[in-house]
């Protein structure tokens, strides 16, 4: 089967790496075309063909459109498969066509007819499928290849690092900017035993920074900036916190239970189908963030038993096969 995949994206966030782990999944099979950032050429395994695209072009842009229809027409595929809101516009306006057209959407939408002149959709939680109107909208969930084991001398590391007297260790990870809710993390850690670590860069760094400054746990605060050994971290770690707003079904968070690390999070799409009800929270309530975070640092013995049956759950659910292997059914469907 030749498949294109299309993606008008930058950075590395779960939607990008969505889609490239899906390319590499899918190139096992079938014959696999990605239409994107070049830059994401190294990400990519040889037998997946990557087509240059300029992936800032408006999708307005009616040069953007026609070249886009004419890569299309050129690879001939069986399907044309569009990651998230902007590819699945562009797809429709150029007019591209193929006997199976698909869209991922990939987070909470306001307009439920998004994905509408497609004829299949694939939401990556239940709730972002609720929100759209779509005669024929699956569910396949995000999913990874379990993380090796990390290298012990490189947690012991960080733990030397950031916990020296055995106090927890609290990450949280993600890009800093407002979708991600660290500002009302920081606004929820007060009188909170352990170190917290913020992970990753964005456009909000500046003004978090100033909001821990002015706090007074400011000494047990550190940023990072951005890391590319998470797994290592999750392994130091004793808890992860995802305060977001908004998300669609966050890699962080199958990482994490892949590595058996609890988590608090808010109650973004997928959370509460994989979280103890007491490690979710309303989004944007500082008070219940605290309070479960509270409760999460009580007794971390306890806490981790909580969660046992989330990390199996996520180990048999949240995997890359399962999502290769749904999304051919949806193809073969």
């Amino acid at each position: 089967m030749r498949i294109a995949l299309i993606l008008f994206s930058t950075g590395y966030g779960g939607l990008e790496r969505h889609t490239i782990d899906l390319s590499n999944a899918l190139s096992e099979r079938h014959r696999v075309f990605l239409l994107a950032d070049p830059a994401f050429a190294p990400r990519l395994n040889p037998r997946v063909t990557l087509i240059p695209i300029n992936p800032t072009a408006s999708r307005w842009n009616l040069f953007a459109l026609w070249q886009l229809r004419r890569q299309l027409q050129r690879i001939r595929p069986e399907v044309i498969h569009a990651q998230a809101n902007k590819a699945a516009a562009m797809v429709r306006r150029c007019g591209a066509t193929a006997p199976l057209r698909v869209a991922t959407i990939h987070n909470l939408k306001n307009d439920p007819d998004s994905a509408r002149g497609f004829d299949r959709v694939i939401a990556v939680s239940a709730p972002v499928a609720a929100s759209l109107r779509h005669p024929d909208c699956r569910v396949v969930l995000n999913g990874i290849d379990p993380p090796p084991p990390a290298a012990a001398e490189a947690v012991d590391a960080l733990r030397q690092q950031f916990a020296p007297d055995g106090a927890p260790l609290i990450l949280a990870i993600g890009r800093l900017v407002p979708a991600k809710g660290f500002d009302l993390l920081l606004a929820a850690w007060q009188n909170l035993p352990g170190q917290l670590v913020i992970i990753g860069s964005g456009a909000e760094e500046s003004a978090l920074r100033a909001q821990a400054a002015a706090h007074p746990d400011q000494p047990r605060i550190h940023f990072v900036g951005y890391r590319d050994d998470i797994p290592t971290w999750l392994a130091a770690a004793d808890l992860l916190v995802m305060p977001s707003r908004r998300e669609g079904f966050p890699y962080t968070l199958i990482e994490a239970l892949h590595s058996g690390l609890p988590v608090v999070a808010s109650d973004f799409p997928g959370a509460a189908d994989f979280l103890p009800e007491q490690a979710v929270v309303p989004r944007e309530n500082i008070p219940a963030l605290h309070a479960a975070l509270q409760q999460a640092l009580t007794d971390l013995a306890v806490t981790r038993d909580q969660f046992s049956s989330a990390f199996a759950k996520a180990r048999a659910e949240l995997t890359l096969q399962q999502m290769r292997e749904k999304t051919e059914a949806v193809y073969a469907s």
